[in-house]
């Protein structure tokens, strides 16, 4: 009963389910897992792909070096990806038993 009153909003109104969804979507990349706090390419809060094309263009080496002159040790390379430029935080981040969970 219910699967026949919603097919109809949504053959109706797919385009605007389609927007908010992709809305949603990039929104929740940008502010989930707390890495907004972290600086960036502006386009890497919200996805991934621009880093696809900036390797895929073979430049990516230099794209992470003037981000990190620009914004500093810790950058934001994606939705759920960090670059660090300090080699002293190799250690910390994969010394044994130092908490850190890689996801």
């Amino acid at each position: 009963m219910l699967l026949h009153e919603i097919l109809p909003l949504l053959r109706n109104y797919w385009l605007i389910v389609l927007t908010a969804s992709l809305v949603a979507h990039l929104l929740g990349n940008k502010y989930h897992k707390g890495l907004n706090r972290y600086p960036g390419h502006w386009l890497a809060t919200y996805t991934g792909w621009w880093r696809f094309f900036d390797v895929l263009g073979r430049k990516h080496e230099w794209t992470s070096l003037r981000l990190h002159r620009e914004h500093g040790d810790i950058v934001r390379l994606g939705p759920n990806v960090l670059s660090f430029g300090d080699p002293k935080a190799l250690k910390v981040i994969y010394g044994l038993n130092k908490g850190f969970i890689k996801v």
